[in-house]
């Protein structure tokens, strides 16, 4: 990845590293509304909407302007950077990246088409939900990200964590509604 963005190609680094670090950001915010200020709904829809939008850019921006629309190459990178970490010439992570992809669409049009339902869903769910993102980003803007982008990273996920682990135990994640009757 990193040869097509030594170039002097500025729009190419904004759009392959800019969109996934404003990504990063929006996913942390919306992780803090979701457990900290559970009242703002439509501000962590907007901002989960503007996160898995600018993902969905990154990814476009990827095969742009790093592989030239061919699967080939983006298999072949994942390879190589998954080798250079963990020693295993590994390509497959690029199909988990595709199902992250499609969970965050999935619970994005989930949240705008029956936003009461999602509202109620159990806290189970969410701490399921929030561990696949976790590790998604613990990967992706930690571990293979190159080291500016890692200080983003690290600083939205230990900004998710605490969100988390200090959010008042059985307190509703949204709105009023989603109390439960005494």
């Amino acid at each position: 990845m990193t040869a097509a963005l030594e170039t002097s190609d500025v729009w190419a680094v904004v759009a392959v590293r800019g969109s996934i670090a404003v990504a990063t950001a929006a996913w942390a915010a919306a992780e803090y509304l979701r457990w900290r200020a559970p009242a703002r709904f439509a501000a962590f829809r907007a901002l989960w909407s503007s996160g898995v939008l600018l993902l969905i850019g990154h990814a476009i921006a990827v095969f742009h302007f790093i592989h030239g629309w061919s699967h080939a190459a983006a298999l072949a990178h994942t390879a190589r950077q998954t080798a250079a970490f963990t020693g295993f010439n590994w390509p497959w992570g690029l199909y988990i990246n595709y199902g992250f992809i499609a969970l965050w669409l999935l619970d994005c049009a989930w949240s705008w088409w029956d936003s009461d339902s999602y509202q109620r869903g159990s806290r189970t769910v969410g701490d399921w939900r929030l561990g696949v993102f976790l590790f998604m980003f613990v990967n992706g803007a930690v571990i293979f990200a190159p080291w500016p982008a890692r200080v983003l990273g690290i600083t939205a996920v230990m900004a998710v964590i605490w969100s988390r682990w200090t959010a008042v135990p059985n307190r509703p994640r949204f709105s009023a509604a989603s109390r439960p009757s005494a």
